[in-house]
């Protein structure tokens, strides 16, 4: 995984998680930094509600709290806050 990022954003690629071509949402993601786990698991169920689709359920991983969601394009998105 090639991983660029800072304290509020996060773009990664990586080899696809699933055994089929490199595609939006398999083999790369978007993480957006958040300040609470609240808005963690806010921005979650607000995808979820928009008909996204849960790609991980809010929970703490690598010392962050995140959850994944992929958006009506099939994009995947993380929300995380290393506030926890």
């Amino acid at each position: 995984m090639t991983l660029w990022g800072n304290q509020d954003f996060m773009f990664a690629v990586a080899e696809p998680f699933y055994e089929n071509p490199a595609s939006n949402g398999n083999g790369t993601m978007l993480g957006f930094h958040v300040d609470l786990i609240e808005k963690v698991d806010q921005l979650y169920q607000k995808s979820l509600d928009l008909v996204g689709v849960s790609e991980g359920e809010p929970r703490m991983r690598s010392n962050m709290h995140s959850a994944y969601v992929k958006d009506l394009d099939n994009n995947k998105i993380c929300f995380y806050t290393s506030n926890a």
